[in-house]
């Protein structure tokens, strides 16, 4: 688990772009699990998680786009 001492969704996605499969903690926010390259939908369902989960998502497909 890789834990995140601060909310920074390009950096966050670069690590879930390249691991593909894991888990991860951002001190503040909270954990999530990402499988296939992409954040699921947090255990714990508040307006928080889901719109980092929105914004992490977002930006691994912008990646994805870049490098494709």
């Amino acid at each position: 688990m890789k834990i995140f001492s601060s909310y920074n969704p390009q950096r966050i996605a670069l690590y879930v772009k390249t691991l593909f499969r894991g888990r991860l903690y951002i001190k503040g926010i909270g954990a999530f699990e990402f499988d296939m390259g992409k954040i699921l939908l947090p255990k714990v369902s508040d307006k928080i998680h889901f719109s980092v989960m929105t914004e992490v998502n977002r930006e691994v497909q912008g990646l994805r786009a870049q490098f494709a």
